[in-house]
């Protein structure tokens, strides 16, 4: 027979069971897509820009077709992804840079921590073109250095 619990406790788990028990569903939740990117799937996804389509300035938000936004400045085009670092919420595009609204982390338009509780930038992804002046493409896995432009 259980113990009953006394008056004013409260019968829940405690945070740390919870955060644990929260993690491994969010894992089992994300198990299913990472199999089958083993199994063959395309990382790359390719994107309706082009490079002369991209001045520097532009942001083009591609959070639905894989996650991710292509940033163009003044030495070329990269690839961010628009998962925050703190606890994998899709981040959201704001004046001058992203915003996590989980738990309110901010990233400058290079990927930059600007406001934790994030501690480590968003991840650059490798930019190519499809074809010399065809769409831009985008590898989901392939990391690359922040300075690294297309």
């Amino acid at each position: 027979m259980g113990t009953a619990a006394s008056p004013g406790s409260c019968p829940c788990p405690g945070r740390r069971s919870f955060c644990c028990q929260a993690c491994a569903a969010v894992a089992l939740a994300l198990l299913p897509g990472a199999l089958r990117a083993q199994e063959g799937e395309d990382p790359r996804r390719v994107t309706a820009e082009t490079r002369a389509g991209m001045p520097a300035g532009t942001v083009k938000d591609y959070r639905k077709q894989g996650g991710f936004y292509l940033v163009a400045d003044a030495g070329g085009i990269y690839a961010l992804t628009a998962i925050c670092t703190h606890n994998g919420c899709k981040v959201r595009l704001e004046d001058k840079g992203f915003s996590c609204p989980c738990h309110d982390s901010a990233y400058d338009l290079q990927g930059t921590v600007l406001q934790g509780p994030a501690r480590f930038p968003l991840k650059h992804l490798e930019v190519a073109e499809q074809s010399p002046g065809g769409p831009l493409v985008v590898n989901l896995v392939r990391e690359v250095d922040p300075h690294a432009r297309l």
